[in-house]
C-alpha cells in the first residue's frame, strides 16, 4: 500500500488503472488481488441493499440524480438521513454533493463511484477534518484550480476538451 501511494504521487496513473489504485489506497478492495472479485461481490450487495431500502422508503426513486442518491445512501450508512427528502441539506452534504459531482465524471460504475466517494469522503473527514479550514478557502481556489492546470499539462499533456 505505502509503496503504491508513493508511486501514485509521484507519477500520472493510467486512465485504465486509476479506479483500482483508488480503490485499494482508499480501503475499498485489498491489496491482494486473489480477493478483488469476492470484496466486490459484498460491495455490490451492501450497494444494491442500501439503495432498495431508500426506494422503499421512497427517499430516492428511478428519476433522482445519481450524486443525490449517493447523498442519501452515504447518510442512512452513517446514521444521518433525515425524516424528510425536503429538509434542507447541511454544508457537509453540500462537499459530499461537489465530491460526488466530481467523482461521477471520471468513475463509470456506480457501485465503484459510490464506494469511491464514501472512502474519500469518510478519510477526509476523519483524518483531515482539522485541516478543512485552510484547504480551499475561497479566495484562493483560482490558485488552486491554476496550479491543478498546470500539473496536468506538465504530467498528463493537453486535455482533450481544451483542444
Amino acid at each position: 500500500i505505502e509503496k503504491l501511494c508513493t508511486f501514485s504521487q509521484r507519477f500520472p496513473l493510467p486512465s485504465m488503472y486509476r479506479a483500482l489504485v483508488w480503490k485499494v489506497l482508499l480501503g475499498i478492495l485489498p491489496p491482494h488481488h486473489e480477493s478483488h472479485a469476492q470484496v466486490m461481490m459484498y460491495r455490490k450487495e451492501q450497494y444494491s441493499d442500501v439503495l432498495h431500502a431508500l426506494k422503499v422508503v421512497r427517499f430516492v426513486n428511478d428519476a433522482t440524480p445519481h450524486v443525490e442518491v449517493y447523498l442519501r445512501m452515504y447518510q442512512l450508512e452513517c446514521g444521518k438521513l433525515p425524516r424528510s427528502p425536503s429538509f434542507p441539506l447541511e454544508p457537509e452534504d453540500e462537499v459530499f454533493l461537489a465530491i460526488a459531482k466530481a467523482m461521477e465524471e471520471m468513475v463509470e460504475d456506480s457501485v465503484d463511484c459510490y464506494w469511491i466517494i464514501r472512502c474519500f469522503v469518510n478519510q477526509l473527514n476523519n483524518k483531515y477534518r482539522d485541516s478543512l479550514p485552510q484547504l480551499i478557502p475561497q479566495d484562493s481556489s483560482d490558485a488552486i484550480v491554476s496550479k491543478a492546470i498546470d500539473l496536468w499539462h506538465k504530467h498528463c499533456g493537453t486535455p482533450v476538451h481544451s483542444a
